[in-house]
């Protein structure tokens, strides 16, 4: 262990932690968790924990789809705690938490379907090509609670981003915030959101593997402050048909070892040529990852034409209808970046940012020519056809299928194993209602609704 580590288990002791609740997220986006003892950190960290691997086989309402390749009853992995992530979670009540990653106890090695390892794992290919990237989440929820039909109903009045709505909801999003200071997590932003009872957080840019785990750890605390108010936060992409859905945003940027691609450089706003280059293969190669951004049939609910969800394949400088918006670096110096805007809560954060990695790295690697921009809606342009992004889990599951820099990214056991968990999301919803499927899942992320 580092010295940095070291101190960093002295200080959380100081705090009073008594227990770690050491996490992973399924490919059906859930965080499942084993909770050890202070005492026993050592051995989650150099032995790990149990777990059986048919839980990538859950589905998202929790239940074991027998088609799925992995839902068998033999076999297990070892569960281990990445010592490097280790945090706060709850000071009051002695609880830390961690990141896990999952290890085959017979060879040793790495297990080939982990998506935090899978991200690791593209995160060092990229160093090795003299590549980084940064990311951060924009993340959306509403606080509701059931009505007397069992529908979800917003609790906090307010307009969209209003201040009055902050007045009415001060307590708890002073609660809240101070929870998440307790807990460490660097947040940058928080307002209240356009929807019904709906807030935002925005974190800063931090290398993929800590923007993954600063969001998970964000939504257990928001999770744990919500009940304590009696209310539950929903993260799903469309609680209620009327309601507008909660994103998920993801922004990021590339260096290379000459600085920033998306600045500094000849090109439109700014962009160096590998910039350009980097705008055109994220755009060429959405489709498969929006697989992984929107994994829900719920998901595509919120995917439609002019409502800020950006379901048309273009880019755009500052466009919020562009599936791919650049954010140029400003007279202020804020760094350029990228945002995938067809993104929700309900993605494994792991996986979409491993296979960013893995299409970023495709896409200096083999360079497009960029396309020209777009300004303003495309789904008001008459004159041309503009493409659209899967507008169905089904066609998005069939993108990720054909995608050859995925698939030999992910490797076969991992790519495997999530076609057959999207098939049976889709499956599961096939003979379902708008309004059933986003009943199903508006309370998400407790799994199978209220009880």
């Amino acid at each position: 262990m580092s010295t940095e580590h070291d101190a960093s288990l002295e200080a959380l002791s100081a705090k009073g932690v008594h227990r770690i609740a050491i996490t992973w997220d399924n490919h059906a986006g859930e965080s499942l968790v084993k909770v050890v003892p202070w005492r026993h950190w050592q051995h989650a960290v150099d032995i790990g924990v149990g777990f059986s691997p048919i839980s990538d086989a859950f589905r998202s309402d929790g239940i074991i789809d027998p088609a799925h390749r992995l839902s068998r009853p033999d076999g297990d992995l070892r569960l281990k705690a990445d010592p490097a992530s280790l945090a706060m979670l709850d000071p009051d009540q002695g609880w830390a938490w961690a990141a896990g990653e999952r290890w085959d106890p017979m060879s040793g090695k790495a297990y080939g379907a982990d998506q935090r390892h899978f991200c690791r794992r593209m995160g060092e290919t990229l160093c090795r090509e003299g590549l980084s990237l940064t990311a951060g989440f924009e993340l959306e929820w509403v606080v509701i609670t059931p009505d007397q039909d069992g529908s979800p109903k917003a609790v906090i009045a307010g307009g969209p981003y209003g201040a009055d709505r902050l007045i009415e909801g001060l307590d708890y999003a002073s609660a809240l915030l101070e929870a998440l200071d307790a807990a460490d997590v660097d947040w940058l932003q928080f307002h209240p959101e356009y929807g019904p009872s709906q807030f935002e957080l925005s974190f800063g840019a931090q290398a993929p593997l800590q923007a993954a785990d600063q969001l998970i750890r964000a939504r257990l605390v928001i999770q744990r402050v919500t009940r304590r108010f009696g209310w539950y936060s929903s993260f799903s992409a469309k609680p209620r048909l009327d309601w507008v859905g909660n994103g998920g945003h993801l922004h990021f940027s590339v260096r290379d070892v000459q600085g920033p691609l998306l600045q500094d450089g000849p090109g439109p706003y700014g962009l160096r040529p590998e910039g350009q280059a980097l705008i055109a293969g994220v755009l060429e190669q959405l489709p498969g990852l929006v697989a992984l951004a929107s994994p829900s049939p719920v998901s595509y609910l919120r995917l439609v034409p002019s409502s800020w969800s950006a379901p048309f394949q273009v880019w755009g400088m500052e466009n919020r209808e562009a599936a791919v918006r650049l954010i140029p670096t400003t007279v202020d110096q804020s760094p350029a970046h990228l945002e995938i805007k067809a993104v929700d809560p309900t993605a494994n954060p792991y996986l979409l940012l491993g296979a960013l990695q893995a299409q970023v790295l495709d896409a200096l690697r083999h360079q497009r020519s960029l396309p020209a921009e777009q300004s303003g809606d495309p789904a008001l342009v008459k004159d041309r056809t503009i493409d659209r992004l899967p507008s169905s889990l089904v066609e998005a599951r069939t993108a990720l299928e054909h995608d050859e820099v995925l698939r030999q990214a992910m490797g076969p056991l991992l790519h495997g194993s999530l076609l057959d968990s999207l098939a049976a999301e889709i499956r599961n919803a096939e003979t379902k209602t708008a309004e059933q499927q986003a009943n199903e899942r508006c309370w998400w992320p407790i799994v199978g609704g209220l009880l």
